[in-house]
């Protein structure tokens, strides 16, 4: 008898370092699995656009994206990629003092949804700021050269070594400074009409994310080696190792509660629409 054929999934990557605990080792499924993955690669801007338009099936999208486009996605539970203090990868890099800048034009990364909603609410409401903004391709020193500051994320960020003094505002440091809460960068979605036309496939994913996803945070080091080839005697090692070891991947209470109140200021400073209830695959809200 003929086997059935196997599902495909088309499932999106943010090309940051940050998602690595998610997809090592390979997602892939397989025959016995019921559905196998192309994974689809990209900014987090370009991953929103490609479920936004059906060119992919299932990925970690903006944060802001669910609350923009909420029917189009259903949310898995308990994934997210957050902080609850610093990230040091969503970086305003500034040539004065972040209370110096009202007023100024800031240029903000063109790959960035969630960070850069993120700086005009933290602006607006902490600091009581007029802005203009200029969205442009990810390139502090370019960026930097006709704007007095600049928002890039990623691994952009987490990895520019300018070589004259510049000023590092880590704005996941001061949400949590300002507001006590973890913030939510992006939550893992799948498109509805997908989800409905291929439910147990999509189940049998979520549970190889959530596998992957607690295999590495529990032996970040072996992460690290047989991700990146990377041992603790290499240069590299011990910034990569911090940088997963502080980072959040749990939609908990905590960061759920931040992510509501992001919202809430994100629809108050008029870029958003209100926030209508969190949808799950399982069903929950």
């Amino acid at each position: 008898m003929k086997s059935k054929t196997a599902v495909r999934l088309r499932v999106g990557r943010i090309r940051y370092t940050n998602v690595l605990p998610f997809y090592h080792p390979n997602l892939s499924g397989s025959e016995s699995h019921g559905f196998e993955t192309v994974e689809v690669n990209g900014s987090p801007t370009e991953l929103n656009r490609k479920m936004r338009e059906g060119e992919i099936d299932l990925a970690p999208i903006s944060s802001l994206e669910y609350l923009n486009h909420p029917n189009d996605y259903f949310l898995l539970p308990g994934l997210c990629i957050g902080s609850r203090d610093f990230s040091a990868s969503v970086l305003l890099f500034s040539r004065e003092r972040i209370e110096g800048l009202n007023g100024t034009e800031i240029s903000l990364s063109e790959e960035s949804l969630s960070a850069a909603a993120l700086l005009k609410i933290l602006l607006k409401f902490k600091f009581q700021f007029e802005n203009s903004f200029r969205v442009e391709k990810s390139d502090p020193l370019t960026m930097l050269s006709h704007s007095k500051a600049c928002l890039v994320i990623g691994d952009d960020a987490l990895l520019f070594r300018p070589e004259e003094f510049i000023y590092k505002t880590d704005l996941s440091q001061l949400w949590w400074d300002w507001t006590g809460k973890p913030f939510c960068f992006s939550v893992w979605a799948v498109r509805r009409p997908y989800y409905e036309a291929h439910r147990p496939e999509v189940l049998g994913f979520y549970e190889n994310l959530k596998n992957n996803l607690e295999r590495n945070l529990g032996d970040l080091e072996k992460l690290l080696k047989e991700a990146l080839g990377l041992t603790p005697a290499d240069e590299r090692f011990p910034a990569l190792f911090s940088y997963l070891f502080n980072l959040s991947y749990g939609l908990d209470p905590a960061m759920r509660e931040g992510l509501e109140h992001f919202y809430k200021l994100a629809h108050r400073l008029g870029i958003s629409p209100e926030a209508d209830q969190l949808e799950f695959i399982d069903g929950s809200v």
